[in-house]
């Protein structure tokens, strides 16, 4: 199985991860990670080399499921607008609020209801507060439960993955909106 270095979040993370197909630096994907489903960016592949080299390779710390579809592409374009709204509200309730808490990003987790929220710092107790109120409103015009698992599992469980063997229910593959990304139909 590939393994892949690959950038997530904001602050530009790097994850080991594997995956189920061959990918090229640059190439967007949708990875799980200790958080949930969230976008990423392949940096690299892992070169193996002899040695020591070899036992990092089994630590990974992601899973990529896909390349991201022109369907998630629509999604993320929508989410990183709500993304946007919500920095620009938290920035202006903390700068009311007197709190001395600097916002410096946002990630959105790809599920579109879980915001995590990058400080300069510890937050103060006025900042906690501000932000659980942006993060409420932002899950109320963003996240349904249908359409959060919708995200997550496609037509079913382990969609878009070798795992799922043509997914889901009725129509399999066929009817999902992930279809064209399924690792066990791209084989």
């Amino acid at each position: 199985m590939p393994r892949y270095y690959v950038r997530v979040g904001a602050l530009g993370e790097i994850h080991l991860a594997e995956g189920d197909c061959s990918l090229s630096p640059g190439r967007r994907v949708i990875v799980r990670t200790a958080r949930g489903v969230e976008l990423g960016w392949i940096a690299a592949p892992l070169r193996r080399l002899a040695g020591d080299l070899a036992g990092t390779a089994k630590n990974t710390t992601a899973h990529v499921l896909r390349p991201t579809t022109s369907q998630d592409e629509l999604l993320l374009k929508r989410l990183e607008r709500h993304k946007r709204r919500a920095v620009e509200a938290c920035r202006a309730a903390l700068h009311a609020s007197g709190s001395k808490a600097t916002l410096l990003d946002v990630d959105q987790i790809f599920d579109g209801g879980t915001l995590v929220m990058h400080f300069l710092g510890d937050p103060d107790e006025q900042a906690e507060t501000v932000t659980a109120k942006v993060v409420d409103q932002y899950e109320s015009v963003v996240r349904s439960r249908h359409f959060a698992k919708l995200l997550q599992d496609g037509c079913g469980p382990g969609c878009g993955t070798a795992e799922a063997a043509g997914c889901g229910e009725a129509g399999g593959c066929s009817q999902c909106g992930l279809a064209g990304s399924c690792a066990s139909r791209s084989k």
